[in-house]
């Protein structure tokens, strides 16, 4: 029905958002960026699901600001408001959505393309120099080319360097491949999903300094035995 794929959308939403790579001034960045973030709705989608970017920040399904906090491979990312955490575990290899109000606790599997796995074929990737600017720096730009959007990593190699082997088992968004391309962190992020809408993601401060491993520790988790996926890159857990 259209509200669950409504409701579907505004958590697809959220999730890119959060979705937010790290950025750093040494070889591995430890500490919280905030982001801030953009949305264009196109305008058929916008008047099929009654959507606006005015509409979802009233009802807290989008937000300008997100912080997210980076050690040793693991993420955790939330808005500057609301209780909503997306939590990345390296050793997991998967990716958390966590809401303080919900039982449920879905996951993506992060060594899993779906569109990849679905249609059995990779996206196009290529490099592209750019004049685009950020922070007082000129980038080039790793581009990866769906055949449901296009996502656009901006970066410069000669700063932000990062090693990529500590994300080589994520491929979702193809975040790994773009870290092989690029040996280096993105400055911003373009993600366009075609007949839908396009996310700007924009660096606006750095916050570096030490982070408690505590953070990323996780509610105790079983798999939903109510919510089961056997197909694609998602899992449901329940808290315990």
């Amino acid at each position: 029905t259209l509200a669950i794929i409504k409701t579907y959308t505004m958590k697809y939403i959220l999730l890119l958002l959060f979705l937010i790579p790290v950025l750093s001034f040494s070889q591995n960045f430890e500490g919280t960026l905030v982001y801030e973030n953009d949305i264009e709705i196109a305008e058929k989608f916008s008047k099929q699901l009654g959507m606006t970017k005015e509409k979802m920040m009233e009802s807290g399904q989008f937000f300008e600001e997100t912080l997210t906090t980076y050690k040793n491979g693991n993420y955790l990312s939330k808005p500057n408001k609301g209780k909503i955490k997306v939590v990345y575990l390296s050793e997991r290899n998967e990716i958390l959505t966590i809401d303080k109000k919900s039982e449920l606790v879905p996951a993506i599997k992060a060594e899993i393309d779906l569109e990849t796995e679905l249609k059995e074929k990779s996206p196009k990737i290529t490099v592209e120099q750019t004049d685009e600017i950020f922070l007082n720096i000129k980038c080039s730009k790793v581009i990866v080319e769906w055949e449901t959007g296009t996502y656009e990593y901006f970066f410069n190699s000669d700063y932000l360097k990062m090693d990529s082997t500590l994300y080589s088992n994520h491929k979702y968004d193809m975040w790994s491949e773009f870290l092989k391309l690029s040996n280096s962190l993105p400055l911003k992020i373009v993600k366009r999903m075609d007949g839908m809408m396009t996310i700007t993601m924009t660096l606006k401060e750095i916050k570096e300094h030490s982070v408690n491993d505590k953070i990323f520790k996780l509610p105790k988790l079983e798999l939903s035995k109510e919510f089961v996926v056997t197909k694609g890159n998602q899992v449901y857990y329940e808290k315990k």
